[in-house]
């Protein structure tokens, strides 16, 4: 069975989806725990002018705590939100905040000019501008085939050439 070139990076991106889908709901569908128990930060995306932007909320994370990477296909977003210090005696009612390490991995079907990209986090939001490049795909390309050198084209072409010397002599004389 022959697969398209991009079935498998399909199939890879599902795949990433149904675990960040899982990660989001905090497994509690899988009885986990509470949907709140994992931390990822939700995300839109958008074109504009020529730019992939992508915002996202990321309360309490410092700039030095963000990890931003592009690998085939894929944009990653890494993080850590610190924890608060909190004095030891103390005796909380309600601890919902949360905090450590998140990822996000999403999936970009086109293709980007990386000398023009920006990140800046003011305020708890992340903004990132990715510059669009023109995808390259134009009409049908020809290729001209030639014909293979064997011993009987080339005795053909030795015929071909004694009928033609004969022929420009008889013309001469």
């Amino acid at each position: 069975m022959i697969f398209p070139p991009d079935f498998f990076a399909e199939l890879r991106k599902i795949e990433l989806e149904m675990k960040d889908l899982v990660q989001r709901a905090g497994g509690s569908s899988l009885g986990r725990g509470p949907a709140y128990a994992s931390l990822t930060p939700p995300l839109d995306i958008y074109e504009k002018d020529g730019y992939l932007v992508l915002i996202m909320d990321v309360p309490g994370v410092e700039p030095e705590d963000l990890k931003i990477q592009y690998s085939h296909g894929f944009l990653i977003i890494a993080g850590r939100k610190a924890a608060p210090k909190y004095e030891r005696k103390r005796n909380f009612v309600c601890l919902e905040r949360n905090f450590g390490t998140f990822s996000r991995k999403i999936y970009i079907q086109r293709p980007l000019d990386f000398s023009d990209v920006h990140a800046v986090l003011q305020d708890g939001i992340l903004t990132l501008r990715l510059k669009l490049r023109e995808e390259r795909r134009g009409g049908p390309i020809s290729i001209p085939v030639e014909q293979a050198e064997t011993d009987e084209t080339e005795m053909k072409k030795t015929v071909k050439n004694i009928v033609n010397d004969e022929n420009e002599e008889g013309e001469h004389e």
